[in-house]
């Protein structure tokens, strides 16, 4: 697989670990008071959360900036110069000639250095820009940057196009800030009044007082504080790439503000509707079903607080203060659990990741990616029958009687691909891979206006045009027999309840409602979905018995649609798909079995011995 671990859900990270330790109410707020709070630095915040300072300051948003004017934090600067001088070679302003730059020439590091690094060069007092190279970490090597035709230009500029996503606590008329990369504030908001309340409230707040503590700072799962910088977009000023009026707890695309690059823009969206440039988790996440989680749930008839566990970041969020509260880590009572009433917030980006995770952790996730994945798209018992079984469906687990357990041919593969290698595929988003957060597959039918698709790189037998008819002519020959099949189901009798018959209909609807809520219309498991599907012909044909009265049975009965005729191979299998509309398969089945019956009957022929040739056949 494209890695065993993941990167489910979300983007850019940036809220939860302080508040494991800060607490927050069961629906966090933005910090309120008569006078607006300033910045006060990491230190400051470390003086009393010190174990989860410690704890950010080695992740990547800690290291987004890095100061190495010094020449004892020269080490910190990446990049190896006995290689690349034609990459490295720049005209710097006030120079004669044009020359390689050097470590010398460095002000600061931006970036840890997970995939590449970039540097700032002084062109002017306490004027900064971006130099025209990068060092790239996994090819060892130097890669140009290339932004605009000449350097320096506008688009290599410090303070207008990086400055307010590497610094926290950024003045954006001077450009000075507070603390060099992602720190504390970046996510939570300044905290002076913050920390005003708690000397105030001294060594033995009383509850009203950790109340006051907590209000006073921002405790959020809300995507819009890491969207401020994993997105594509420009401030109304059209001169800043990110927003100069956001603070945590605000609206990131109020109007007139900052606004996010259109839709359907090629230099930025393929035409798959991955995104193709950096930082742009935040766009994508907002066309995924992930961003409307909680809007769906809330629209459902059958919506209680317990679903709250799968379509809320509020839930996770307020979950793990909890924790917290419980190991005696966060002083105060433990917060409430949302509701549905309470709950704001859909499937964000601090459900999959914590921004306080030790770089060790792949994309700073929270645990195991398929266990992540699994732990809510599988079936439930808050919602009969079988809500999202897509883990029983990849899996294979036996459902009804008649099927044995069928593990898919990914899952049962050593280090096979598992979620995120089809849903969270690794793009090569400007020399750099990253993993999409659309959680739609890029297939292989997207053709030169595509990214690159999820099958070729491991089926090399087949192109890319047999691939692509293969997902198609599955999907349509399951979405064929699920609407066939529930038609038929429509037309038959009500069984007696603790009857056989009720035992076998109650058989037939559950694979018929498995397979078609797994969603992917036998793609997650097509030799699982065809034995379930041949068993509800069986079970349809025990069943219906004329003259019986009808009643119509609710279940959803899903469109057709016709394929092209095609022959494939599936794990060792000849599948045939075809476009013929399935009543005149039926008929024509029918018609072909009455007279294969005849010509047994009429033309019995004298047995023999067969070669294993015929035997196969």
């Amino acid at each position: 697989m494209r890695r065993s671990s993941f990167l489910i859900i979300v983007c850019g990270l940036g809220l939860l670990g302080i508040g494991l330790l800060l607490g927050g109410e069961s629906a966090p707020a933005q910090a309120q008071g008569a006078e607006e709070a300033e910045y006060v630095g990491s230190d400051e915040c470390s003086s009393c959360h010190r174990p989860i300072s410690r704890a950010h300051a080695e992740t990547n948003h800690a290291l987004a900036l890095q100061d190495v004017s010094r020449s004892r934090d020269k080490d910190l600067i990446l990049g190896d110069f006995d290689k690349g001088e034609a990459a490295r070679t720049v005209q710097f302003p006030g120079e004669d000639a044009p020359r390689p730059f050097t470590a010398d020439d460095i002000e600061y590091a931006i970036g840890a250095g997970r995939y590449a690094q970039r540097y700032l060069v002084e062109i002017d007092r306490n004027e900064y820009a971006v130099l025209p190279a990068e060092w790239d970490v996994a090819a060892q090597e130097w890669r140009s940057v290339k932004l605009a035709e000449n350097w320096p230009d506008p688009a290599y500029d410090w303070g207008t196009r990086c400055a307010g996503c590497h610094t926290t606590g950024l003045d954006v008329e001077r450009v000075r800030w507070d603390d060099d990369g992602v720190q504390c504030e970046a996510c939570h908001g300044p905290a002076s009044l913050h920390v005003e309340a708690a000397r105030d409230a001294g060594r033995n707040p009383t509850e009203e007082e950790l109340q006051q503590i907590h209000a006073a700072i921002v405790l959020s799962p809300d995507a819009q504080i890491c969207g401020k910088c994993h997105s594509q977009g420009s401030d109304a000023d059209n001169v800043h790439a990110y927003s100069t009026t956001y603070h945590p707890g605000g609206v990131l695309l109020a109007d007139g503000a900052f606004s996010l690059v259109a839709g359907d823009d090629p230099a930025y969206w393929w035409s798959t509707g991955h995104g193709h440039r950096n930082n742009m988790q935040y766009n994508e996440w907002l066309s995924s079903k992930h961003a409307r989680s909680l809007e769906t749930l809330k629209a459902s008839d059958a919506a209680q607080d317990e679903c709250l566990q799968c379509h809320s970041g509020d839930y996770a969020f307020i979950e793990r203060l909890r924790a917290s509260a419980e190991a005696g880590d966060r002083e105060g009572p433990p917060p409430d659990l949302p509701t549905l009433e309470s709950a704001q917030f859909a499937v964000t980006c601090t459900v999959c990741h914590s921004p306080h995770t030790a770089t060790e952790a792949e994309s700073q996730v929270v645990g195991d990616a398929y266990s992540l994945c699994t732990s809510c798209h599988q079936n439930t018992a808050l919602i009969a029958p079988l809500h999202h079984p897509v883990m029983e469906m990849f899996e294979g687990q036996q459902l009804i009687d008649g099927v044995p357990a069928m593990p898919s041919a990914h899952f049962s593969q050593e280090d096979g691909p598992r979620c995120v290698a089809c849903h969270m595929p690794d793009l090569p988003i400007e020399g750099i891979p990253l993993a999409s957060h659309t959680w739609r597959p890029a297939l292989p039918g997207a053709g030169d206006d595509g990214p690159p698709d999820v099958c070729s790189g491991c089926h090399e037998d087949l192109s890319t045009a047999d691939l692509q008819s293969l997902v198609e002519d599955t999907q349509a020959a399951i979405r064929a027999r699920l609407s066939l099949a529930w038609t038929r189901v429509g037309g038959l009798a009500t069984p007696e309840p603790g009857s056989d018959e009720a035992a076998l209909y109650d058989q037939l609807v559950t694979a018929l409602t498995f397979v078609q809520n797994d969603g992917s219309q036998g793609v997650h498991n097509y030799a699982y979905a065809n034995a379930l599907l041949s068993e509800t012909s069986r079970l349809l044909t025990r069943l219906s018995v004329p003259g019986a009265r009808l009643e119509p049975t609710e279940g959803p009965a899903p469109t057709a649609t016709p394929a092209s005729p095609q022959v494939l191979v599936v794990a060792g299998e000849t599948v045939l798909h075809t476009g013929v509309r399935p009543m005149t398969l039926i008929v024509l089945g029918a018609i072909g079995l009455i007279l294969l019956v005849a010509a047994l009957v009429l033309f019995r022929p004298v047995r023999r011995p067969t070669t294993d040739q015929e035997t196969d056949a």
